[in-house]
């Protein structure tokens, strides 16, 4: 009974988020939006941390279960993936750099 509580604290939280995604004038993932719920209400502790912790935890030990879909769907796009292959890295490598550069840049003027 444990789990399905938690389960269904996060798919609520989940489903506001999903909400809370049409109703804005712009394109935003509700799956994000339904993390800051969760978050927000964690952090006011309106909900305490073990009505979603267990649940929560199960879902982090089977994520990589999770991802196997998704990855034989890529399968079928490896065509198009290897032709922007060169662009994909460097643009992982060039936002790794300009996330270094400004985190660090802002680190150094916080401190005294």
């Amino acid at each position: 009974m444990k789990l399905i509580r938690d389960f269904a604290v996060l798919l609520a939280c989940l489903m506001v988020g999903k909400g809370m995604a049409t109703l804005l004038p712009f394109a935003f993932p509700g799956s994000i939006l339904g993390l800051f719920v969760l978050f927000f209400l964690l952090s006011t502790q309106l909900i305490p941390l073990n009505w979603v912790h267990d649940g929560g935890q199960l879902l982090l030990r089977h994520m990589r279960l999770l991802f196997i879909p998704v990855a034989a769907g890529l399968l079928g796009y490896a065509d198009l993936l290897s032709d922007g292959l060169g662009l994909m890295i460097s643009s992982a490598l060039s936002g790794l750099v300009l996330i270094l550069l400004v985190v660090g840049r802002l680190y150094q003027r916080m401190l005294p």
